[in-house]
């Protein structure tokens, strides 16, 4: 089964967030997303998880920037059986953040290991270059807005 999620690239100027999940399918750096309820808009799942994931409530429409659709593919899922994988269709968007917001966001601590604000420039040192999904991350990255 194919699911629809919703990403979004956390930007502060040059910089933008990356995050860890504690678990599958990707246990690794990401951005913050996840999946679309029945029902909703994109939009509206982006508010959501803004809210939920980075405690960023009341962020208005026009705060998130469609960036693209994206199609991820994971060999595991948390969901048993965790060997059967999974595959995403995310749609993508971008939020710049005012400095007060990205002082403030902090991301849920059941979710997420660690994260760190990293210069786009520099994603790329922390990424597997031969990895199927980091490539798709850097893709992303590629269509983010210039700075």
């Amino acid at each position: 089964m194919v699911f629809a999620c919703v990403d979004l690239v956390f930007t502060a100027g040059s910089q933008m967030l990356l995050a860890k999940r504690k678990t599958l399918p990707r246990a690794s750096w990401w951005i913050v997303g996840g999946r679309m309820a029945a029902g909703e808009s994109p939009k509206e799942a982006a508010r959501r998880k803004a809210a939920k994931e980075a405690r960023l409530e009341g962020l208005s429409d026009d705060r998130f920037r469609y960036v693209g659709v994206y199609s991820t593919c994971f060999a595991t899922r948390q969901q048993p059986p965790q060997q059967h994988g999974s595959h995403s269709l995310n749609l993508t968007f971008q939020v710049e953040l005012t400095v007060e917001e990205q002082q403030r966001m902090t991301l849920r601590s059941d979710e997420y290991d660690t994260w760190q604000w990293v210069e786009r420039s520099e994603v790329s040192a922390l990424l597997n270059a031969n990895d199927g999904l980091d490539e798709a991350l850097l893709q992303v990255i590629g269509d983010l807005a210039p700075v």
